[in-house]
């Protein structure tokens, strides 16, 4: 990965030398001979930033596995490149050593196509169990809501619910039903130390 590393002197520590700042990739052997570091002039710093110019991306996701096709500003093309979205930086980090701007590019446009990947899925779920009255809230993160929709199931076991709810929706809420369930018959098994009480 290429770095920079600003010069500074020992002594009065001012920056000093190509305006202050060296570029450089580490070598990362078994060798920590300064020789085998790769110092990079300006020029060729500018030309790997002016190669890395994204002009589309497509990610896609496949057994938890993210890769994205890239298509360059001057033309080149690079297809099923393994990625890693990272949060925390706003930086999407592939199998190529490229820039900080066109890692938060990618970053952009991955934030964009989670959106709409995850439009349909539920961000959270809550149930209430009122008196013979069942209700749920919920939320996608397309930012669908639906506030304390009472429900039940009937004889077949399907979900039936007092106001019209997408299909997609119905699904998830019947899975987050089932999980609600299991969670509150666990709370309510007792635990060895109270038995013995």
């Amino acid at each position: 990965m290429i770095r920079e590393f600003k010069l500074k002197c020992s002594l009065c520590e001012k920056p000093f030398g190509t305006d202050g700042t060296l570029f450089y990739r580490p070598f990362y052997g078994m060798s920590s001979d300064l020789r085998d570091v790769e110092f990079i002039c300006p020029e060729c710093i500018q030309a790997w930033h002016d190669k890395w110019k994204i002009k589309s991306a497509v990610f896609h996701e496949h057994d938890y596995v993210m890769t994205v096709d890239l298509e360059l500003e001057n033309g080149s093309t690079f297809e099923a490149m393994d990625c890693t979205p990272l949060d925390e930086t706003e930086t999407v980090v592939v199998g190529e050593d490229i820039p900080v701007e066109a890692q938060q590019k990618l970053y952009e446009i991955y934030k964009v196509w989670d959106l709409e990947r995850k439009a349909h899925i539920l961000k959270d779920c809550t149930f209430d169990d009122g008196f013979m009255n069942m209700t749920f809230s919920c939320e996608t993160y397309g930012g669908e809501k639906f506030e304390n929709v009472a429900f039940r199931f009937n004889m077949k076991g399907a979900l039936q619910t007092a106001v019209p709810i997408p299909d997609y929706v119905k699904e998830q809420i019947i899975e987050a039903y089932r999980l609600y369930e299991s969670q509150m018959s666990e709370d309510d098994v007792p635990s060895e130390s109270s038995e013995e009480e």
